[in-house]
């Protein structure tokens, strides 16, 4: 599944999302649907954006995301669990 929201970090709003919130009939969500499919789909594949691990596992602890900023720069960068256990105090 894509993922629209266009903010890189914890507390932004996939746009699917508050697509699904507005399912009222009252709101024309159609606009919305045509920039996806003509604006987003392709800028998508030029410019990274959306739901990123580190970022969450960042606003999950309340962290600055330099952490995963840096995180992501290393060879490690798809060890989800290595860097969570940098935050969690409870490992198993």
């Amino acid at each position: 599944m894509f993922r629209f929201g266009i903010g890189r970090a914890a507390g932004n709003c996939p746009l699917e999302l508050l697509l699904a919130f507005l399912k009222n009939p009252k709101f024309d969500v159609a606009p919305i649907l045509e920039v996806i499919q003509s604006e987003f789909l392709k800028l998508r594949n030029e410019i990274e954006w959306g739901y990123i691990i580190p970022y969450m596992i960042t606003g999950m602890f309340n962290e600055h995301p330099r952490s995963a900023i840096a995180y992501r720069k290393t060879s490690d960068k798809d060890d989800y669990i290595s860097f969570y256990n940098q935050f969690n105090s409870v490992t198993e």
